[in-house]
C-alpha cells in the first residue's frame, strides 16, 4: 500500500525540469544592469575670465563622456541633472562662479537620480605665446580638478585634485586601451591656441582618470604597449 501510495504522489507532482525542447529559443537572458553616472555642468576658465573656446570646451566634454560610455555607463541626460541639482539647492548648479560643491550635495544628488555616481570636474587654462624667430610660439598649460563620487559607500571613487598638463609635453605612457580611444591629442607646436587649449585640458583629464578607469575594468582594458 506505501509502494502505490509513493508512485501517486510522484505521478501527481508537476514536472519542473527547465530542459529544452529541439527547436526552442533559449529564454531571453535578463537585461544588464549598467552603472549610471550623473555628471553636473563642467566649469572651464581661461586665465581670470570664464572661457569661450567652445572646440577645446567640446574636446574636454568629449573625451570625459567618451570615458564613461566605453566603460558601458549610462550617463544620465543633462537635463535631468540640473533640474534634480535646483529641485535640491533651489537654483540651478553656477559653472561661472568656478567652485566645487560640497561633497554631501553630491550625494544627495545621487540617491534623488538613482545614480551610481556623480562627477563634477572644472578646467583653469592658462595661455602664454613669446615670439620665436620669425612667429609666436605658443603653449597652453591646463590644471583641472575631477570628483567621482560613489554613492553607495558615500566616499570618493576618485579625488584628483591640481592635475596639470602644458600643449608641449609627451603623452605619458597610458595602460588602459580605453585612455587611449577617447585620447583626441595630436602633438602641436606653435600656431592658434585652439590646439594647445584642446591637448592640454584632455591630457589633464585623461591623467586624472586613468587610474580610475583602470579599477573600473582591469581585465578588459589593459593595452602591453607603454606608447601610441
Amino acid at each position: 500500500m506505501k509502494k502505490w501510495l509513493l508512485l501517486f504522489v510522484l505521478v501527481a507532482l508537476p514536472i519542473t525540469s527547465q530542459a529544452q525542447k529541439i527547436g526552442q529559443e533559449k529564454p531571453n537572458p535578463p537585461p544588464v544592469q549598467l552603472k549610471k553616472v550623473a555628471v553636473l555642468p563642467m566649469a572651464f576658465r581661461e586665465g581670470d575670465k570664464e572661457a569661450t573656446n567652445g572646440e577645446a570646451i567640446g574636446a574636454y566634454k568629449s573625451a570625459l563622456i567618451g570615458t564613461f560610455e566605453k566603460l558601458g555607463m549610462e550617463v544620465v541626460d543633462q537635463s535631468r541633472v540640473n533640474a534634480t541639482w535646483r529641485e535640491l539647492n533651489g537654483s540651478l548648479f553656477e559653472t561661472a562662479k568656478f567652485e566645487l560643491p560640497k561633497p554631501e550635495m553630491l550625494v544627495s544628488l545621487g540617491r534623488k537620480l538613482g545614480a551610481d555616481y556623480v562627477v563634477v570636474t572644472r578646467c583653469l587654462w592658462r595661455v602664454r605665446s613669446v615670439w620665436v624667430g620669425v612667429g609666436p610660439k605658443t603653449k597652453a598649460n591646463a590644471t583641472i580638478d575631477l570628483w567621482i563620487v560613489d554613492i553607495a559607500k558615500s566616499e570618493y571613487s576618485l579625488k584628483a585634485d591640481s592635475i596639470k598638463s602644458d600643449s608641449t609635453e609627451k603623452e605619458p605612457g597610458w595602460k588602459t586601451a580605453v585612455t587611449v580611444l577617447v585620447l583626441p591629442v595630436s602633438f602641436v607646436s606653435g600656431g592658434p591656441k585652439t590646439p594647445h587649449l584642446k591637448r592640454s585640458g584632455v591630457l589633464s583629464l585623461m591623467k586624472a582618470l586613468e587610474p580610475w578607469i583602470e579599477k573600473q575594468a582591469p581585465d578588459k582594458i589593459k593595452i602591453n604597449s607603454g606608447k601610441l
